[in-house]
């Protein structure tokens, strides 16, 4: 069977889905990877063919990080950023698939992909990098969380998950039906049809159980498997790296991944001026926002790449912007985070982080000040109890086999 995976984002959605996509393909599966047409050349040296989508990520992320503060500003940006952009996309993934291919994508997309599922009867699967289906033990991403005294928690949690629902509708289903009338010659989805066609399809939540258990009221098509970490066997680390590290104490690592800066000369600032009050000596990653400078001080090393799962185990504690993969490779290297989250899902993952006890509380991206993050650098080096929590956890999702549990799942689903 082929198989068609879909990643819109950044390298956080694109890794996880070619370490799938590499194990299906082990399997016996054919497998495409859809993604910004800025990934092919890494995606075509993990041996997986591709098909590119014509959208400039990196610039939609950088207008995402610096304009969206708040779920009501977010929404607006991504309708203004995205939006335009999302047809065409649409255009391109009908373009990848066959007739009878399954399509893995993530859940908040299918009011944009639906018209290509009927029209081509795929088998679709969602692979969800957050966990998205309505739950009542914990409310969605971006949605603030009830005080525990509250009697109505589990009936709020569950009530804003199926808003939820409606606000991905109304960000992709107007494009979706644009699509449908457009190109694939179909008639409009109607709201109602896309929520059945989204609560019957199997999803797969690919984060560890010991960081969200399952819900007890989700549906058996709807599984937890595990993290799907890239480890890069075939990254070789540079000298002046491997000096740094062994020339001190161990490290705070510091990067923001993919999330785009309008004011990078004034964020390095902030960064060096909270790692010299801290009085620890950090790595510190450039990342899509370009920070850094060319005169470092010789306490900090400005690191273009490097695999978390290589890195992030010879560190102290980890400052990022809590994408899902970067939550993961912190926690399953058993150190402390400090979790700066900017929007979407960050803050979902900032707060899991902080109540599992094993990361300093979240500080948000539009309040992050040198004193604030020196203050939680200095915590998270110094809590034994966040040392030893972290330890425990990241010992407990070390020994997950991520990868085969949601391949044997998909083999399940797809029968």
């Amino acid at each position: 069977m082929r198989i068609v995976m879909v990643a819109f984002g950044t390298w956080g959605d694109v890794r996880p889905n070619v370490v799938l996509g590499q194990a299906l393909q082990k399997e016996g599966y054919a497998v495409v990877v859809v993604a910004a047409e800025e990934f092919r050349q890494w995606v075509e040296s993990r041996n997986l063919e591709f098909a590119g989508l014509s959208a400039n990520i990196q610039a939609m992320m950088e207008a995402l990080a610096s304009e969206s503060t708040g779920v009501i500003k977010t929404i607006q940006t991504v309708n203004r950023v995205v939006g335009p952009a999302l047809v065409q996309m649409g255009a391109e993934i009908a373009a990848a698939v066959q007739p009878g291919d399954a399509l893995l994508v993530n859940e908040g997309a299918l009011g944009l992909v639906n018209g290509i599922v009927e029209k081509y009867d795929l088998r679709l699967i969602h692979i969800n990098l957050q966990p998205l289906a309505p739950t009542r033990d914990f409310p969605p991403i971006s949605a603030p969380n009830l005080p525990e005294w509250m009697p109505i928690r589990g009936a709020y949690n569950r009530a804003m998950g199926r808003m939820g629902q409606r606000i991905s509708w109304s960000l992709f289903g107007s494009r979706g039906n644009t699509l449908r009338a457009e190109t694939l010659n179909l008639p409009k989805q109607t709201p109602a049809k896309h929520l059945a066609m989204l609560n019957s399809t199997p999803s797969l939540t690919l984060v560890s159980r010991h960081v969200v258990p399952p819900p007890a009221d989700w549906l058996p098509h709807n599984r937890i498997t595990g993290y799907l970490f890239d480890d890069d066997p075939a990254w070789e680390a540079p000298k002046n790296l491997i000096d740094f590290l062994a020339a001190g104490e161990k490290p705070v690592y510091i990067g923001f991944g993919s999330m785009g800066d309008r004011k990078p000369e004034a964020t390095t600032r902030l960064v060096l001026d909270a790692i010299q009050r801290s009085g620890k000596r950090a790595i510190l990653l450039s990342g899509w926002a370009g920070i850094g400078a060319a005169d470092m001080p010789k306490d900090v090393f400005l690191l273009n790449y490097a695999p978390h799962s290589w890195l992030f185990p010879q560190v102290a504690a980890v400052v990022h912007h809590g994408g899902s993969g970067t939550t993961g490779a912190g926690v399953r290297a058993g150190v402390p985070s400090i979790v700066v989250p900017y929007f979407g899902d960050q803050p979902f993952w900032a707060q899991r982080v902080y109540d599992l006890g094993v990361g300093a509380k979240p500080i948000s991206r539009g309040k992050l000040t040198a004193e604030k993050l020196a203050s939680a650098i200095i915590e998270a080096t110094s809590s034994r109890d966040m040392q030893e929590n972290a330890k425990i956890l990241g010992e407990k999702i070390s020994v997950e086999d991520g990868v085969g549990e949601a391949v044997k799942a998909i083999r399940e689903f797809l029968g």
